[in-house]
């Protein structure tokens, strides 16, 4: 069996985010943005910093067999996935990028590789199927109430003007860019899967919950660090991210809570085999 993969791949990433990391922090003007977005962008290294001895742990655990360890892995690499994709894009060329398309790379590597090799039939027999329409619900409404919230800044400007929330060179802004290309549409269907009762839902229902706390965790340090420099946060993006943290957290834990034993051979060995 390949065990080197899933233990191997987190600690070249662990390498990776502490030195990206550290970087962001330690460097003068690191992210060459002005004083709002730097602050976000540190209070955001801070969070992932927190994130790389869980990726670490469940990474372990997912090697030892561990379904809700696996599940934690994947959902650690969606949010690194999509956290570096909007350093990649958004941030102007410093001499971390190589860092962060490396980040970028590896993660959404591992994070397909991961997702593949699971048996969805296996796997589906852990979960306690009661309450996963009132979740699918929970992630059709948030995702619905994003893709509007941002929407609701880019329409008004289809004729002329530009978004009050813009990149840097009046570029688009990398946060739409990554929620309306691939979160939203993740989530949304996520959601809708969960509601019909699709056998991959319950897998990818925890991936992208704890895809959705990690990134809700890393809005709150960064509208934290806007306080705390006399600023003013979004504050329904906050409150909206405040809300689900605690659902999705709520959901998490009672899901563990009654998590069962998946059957032989839920995870395969390689992402190609038959």
């Amino acid at each position: 069996m390949r065990t080197w993969w899933t233990e191997g791949v987190s600690w070249l990433l662990a390498a990776l985010l502490l030195t990206a990391t550290l970087y962001g922090l330690l460097a003068e003007h690191a992210y060459r943005l002005s004083r709002s977005l730097e602050l976000q962008g540190i209070a955001q290294d801070v969070l992932t910093l927190a994130t790389i001895p869980v990726l670490l742990w469940a990474a372990r655990r997912s090697r030892a067999g561990s379904l809700p360890g696996h599940l934690l892995w994947l959902g650690t690499l969606a949010y690194l996935a999509y956290s570096y994709l909007v350093y990649a894009i958004g941030v102007p060329q410093n001499p971390a990028f190589l860092l962060y398309t490396s980040v970028l790379a590896l993660s959404v590597a591992a994070l397909i590789d991961g997702i593949g090799r699971i048996d969805v039939r296996a796997a589906s027999a852990a979960f306690d199927r009661r309450r996963h329409k009132g979740v699918g619900w929970f992630l059709v409404v948030f995702g619905s109430a994003f893709a509007a919230l941002w929407l609701s800044d880019i329409l008004p400007t289809l004729g002329g003007g530009l978004p009050s929330a813009i990149g840097v060179g009046e570029l688009p802004n990398p946060v739409y860019v990554a929620d309306l290309a691939f979160a939203v549409p993740a989530v949304v269907m996520t959601g809708a899967a969960l509601v019909r009762g699709h056998v991959a839902a319950p897998v990818l229902g925890a991936v992208v919950l704890v895809k959705v706390v990690t990134l809700g965790l890393a809005i709150t340090a960064m509208a934290i660090a806007i306080l705390l420099d006399g600023g003013e946060p979004d504050w329904p993006v906050v409150a909206l991210f405040a809300m689900m943290i605690t659902v999705c957290t709520t959901v998490l834990a009672h899901g563990a809570r009654r998590l069962g034993l998946p059957a032989a051979g839920w995870l395969r060995e390689t992402l190609w085999e038959r």
